[in-house]
């Protein structure tokens, strides 16, 4: 991917260097991963599944950022934040996005890697790990897979839109105050989709594979590199109220295509 002028920004190019080597050793490492009896627990419950190379891939990348910038603040899904030394930069890792889909399928599975300057966006990694396609974004630099640039499709009438969400039964069958409003926008939508990955999904989005994308539950590290991709391949997302989507905080998400379409279905199926 193209860097013009970013090795100016602050040290951030030494960072998604590390970042970019880090991701690649991971995915080649999960690749080959096995899973044995006892490498498989739950969480809060029998669709909340962590793995022994979940905690085996966010140590060693844990390990990896820390060693290069110990100032740097680290956000991960399996172990707890490590405090901010001062520099004012905080990494997001999911080891695998898309745990459940690891476990039943070995594929649709992501390693992900997003780092910002408090709330300023820097870079984010997302790495499909079995096919081997790598979604990258800088700041202002756009959004690439693969060494090609993407951006985010054209489509706007509400009937070709293809809508992507990691929980179906979250979305849609659960009550919500928008399950009415979502329920409409599922019949409205050309086709609804569910992959299992929010990191993934929303790179789909990015690449122009899907148009619309939608979680009641989403957490920093699921969100916060694949939206840097999303926003630099010409994409939007917000909370599905509509406020800014958090850096640090758990949230719901609706991203879409563009600005007009992301705002067109916040006043016809959000209620605002």
């Amino acid at each position: 991917m193209e860097r013009s002028g970013y090795h100016r920004r602050g040290g951030a190019a030494e960072r998604f260097d590390l970042a970019h080597s880090a991701i690649l050793r991971a995915g080649a490492i999960l690749r080959t991963a096995r899973l044995e009896a006892g490498n498989i627990q739950e969480k809060t419950g029998h669709q909340d599944l962590v793995t022994y190379w979940d905690k085996e891939t966010e140590r060693s990348l844990r390990q990896t950022i820390s060693e290069a910038f110990p100032q740097d603040a680290i956000v991960g899904e399996e172990y707890p934040a490590a405090l901010d030394g001062g520099s004012g930069v905080s990494w997001y890792l999911d080891p695998i996005d898309g745990t459940t889909n690891f476990v039943s399928q070995h594929r649709n599975y992501a390693v992900s890697i997003g780092c910002w300057r408090g709330e300023a966006p820097l870079f984010g990694l997302v790495l499909d790990v079995e096919r081997q396609a790598l979604y990258s974004a800088v700041s202002g630099e756009g959004a690439w897979c693969g060494g090609k640039a993407i951006r985010t499709s054209s489509r706007d009438t509400t009937s070709r839109l293809l809508l992507t969400t990691p929980g179906v039964l979250h979305t849609f069958l659960r009550p919500s105050p928008q399950r009415d409003g979502l329920i409409r926008l599922a019949g409205d939508v050309r086709g609804v989709r569910s992959l299992g990955s929010v990191a993934l999904e929303l790179c789909a989005v990015a690449a122009g594979e899907a148009d619309l994308f939608i979680a009641l539950r989403s957490s920093p590290w699921d969100h916060n590199a694949a939206r840097i991709i999303l926003a630099e391949a010409g994409g939007m997302a917000s909370r599905l109220d509509g406020a800014p989507l958090p850096v640090m905080e758990r949230s719901t998400v609706l991203a879409a295509n563009s600005a007009q379409v992301h705002k067109r279905i916040l006043m016809d199926y959000c209620g605002l």
